[in-house]
């Protein structure tokens, strides 16, 4: 009996058909506009240069990849210990304990640390006392304080961090003992997917963002050995790697700062696909603009923070590649890319065919990105939203870009400090 082909391996295949039909489609409305080629080339080189590589990559290697990469075998025998920061987490704590005791992995322990919390956090965690490890601070301003009063009291190989409006899937501590069974990895990031994400427009939005950037993005980061941030929603660490390092830093992204570390000790980062975790996500446009600040703000204190892994040979393809990339993506094409295209806008007879062209390029590598992630993902229900990607074209990423800019600017400005 024939298998039946896959929803994934159908997408696949219609990808790569597509790419060259789409290309040339763009090539035919160039002509229809009576634009030369070198002007279509100029106006989009700097796409065709940074952009367009990374969708061929999602579209090609990473399905490829995808498809050849062995299933992790579940092993146990390592000792994890789970450490949840919580500071006013009452609405959420007893949902994020209960799926980390409901893991079926055996060799466990739980650490919950209530810091300074002025609601009703530490009693309901006080509920799950005889299986957790239950432990109490005064407020301490930085989520840091919280990670490091934990892992005095673990007692596992590797120390798993979860937020405390997270929950994890029930087999996630097994792919991580899985996983940590080859001594060569030292840290390791989750799967994040958005666990209210049908609570409004917006929510919806970060769901499909959170499977196209965060979930094919560490892949792909992944997969080259570039994989900067182990997100401290959902991350692993070997333990005594973490205590060499002195813990946790008392700073505003010290999961961005203790992956640097690892990094610099030539520690191996990886992505599990397969370690599955659930986390709420802002529901205004106010809580999204104010926690995206927030990471943003972090990431270039860390990046500047961490100068020196910038193109040493000795620190790998993080500082040779990685590094330098999220640098160059991230912050200074915010400024290259918009310069470069109302560069040619201004001094164009038509600038709305111009615009009309550049918009067209980059629907078309967002529709490729948003296919490459259906033939990817292993639950294709997870990229429900795939159909919101020309509002994460025309309204979500340019916003998103100038709260960005803004962060860094700001950043560089005044420097902050808060949790």
């Amino acid at each position: 009996m024939r298998k039946k082909p896959r929803l994934q391996d159908i997408v696949f295949i219609l990808n790569i058909v597509l790419t060259p039909v789409l290309l040339v489609l763009i090539i035919m409305l160039n002509s229809m506009l009576k634009l030369s080629f070198e002007k279509l080339f100029l106006l989009c080189m700097i796409s065709f240069i940074f952009d367009y590589p990374r969708v061929l990559a999602k579209v090609f290697l990473l399905p490829i990849t995808e498809r050849l990469r062995k299933p992790t075998v579940m092993k146990s025998g390592i000792h994890v210990s789970v450490i949840i920061p919580a500071h006013n987490e009452e609405r959420t704590i007893a949902a994020c304990i209960e799926s980390v005791l409901e893991n079926k992995y055996p060799w466990k322990q739980v650490i919950v640390v209530d810091d300074g919390s002025t609601d009703n956090t530490y009693r309901i965690a006080s509920r799950y006392k005889s299986r957790i490890t239950l432990l109490k601070r005064s407020k301490s301003s930085m989520k840091a304080y919280a990670l490091n009063y934990g892992l005095q009291a673990a007692k596992g190989e590797v120390v798993v961090t979860v937020d405390a409006d997270t929950v994890i899937a029930w087999d996630f501590l097994s792919f991580v003992a899985s996983y940590f069974s080859n001594p060569f990895i030292v840290a390791a990031s989750g799967n994040l997917r958005v666990l209210n994400s049908n609570s409004n427009f917006l929510t919806k939005l970060q769901s499909f963002e959170y499977v196209v950037a965060f979930d094919i993005g560490r892949r792909l980061q992944s997969f080259f050995n570039t994989l900067l941030i182990i997100p401290g929603a959902v991350g692993a660490i070997r333990k005594s790697v973490l205590e060499s390092l002195g813990g946790y830093d008392p700073l505003i992204g010290e999961d961005f700062d203790v992956t640097l570390k690892v990094h610099k000790v030539k520690g191996r980062v990886i992505f599990m696909p397969e370690a599955y975790a659930w986390t709420e996500v802002p529901e205004s446009w106010r809580s999204w603009m104010r926690q995206r600040i927030r990471w943003h703000r972090s990431q270039i204190r860390m990046l500047i923070r961490h100068r020196n892994i910038f193109f040493k040979r000795s620190f790998g393809l993080p500082g040779l590649i990685g590094a330098p990339d999220m640098l160059l993506m991230d912050i200074l094409m915010l400024l290259i890319r918009p310069a470069w295209v109302l560069y040619f806008l201004l001094t164009s007879y038509n600038p709305l065919i111009l615009w009309l062209l550049v918009l067209t390029l980059y629907a078309v590598m967002e529709f490729q990105t948003s296919l490459s992630t259906i033939s990817i993902v292993e639950y294709p229900q997870d990229v429900k939203y795939w159909y919101l990607f020309p509002v994460m074209l025309l309204v979500y990423r340019p916003l998103y870009a100038l709260v960005r800019f803004y962060s860094y600017a700001s950043e560089l400005v005044k420097p902050s400090r808060e949790w």
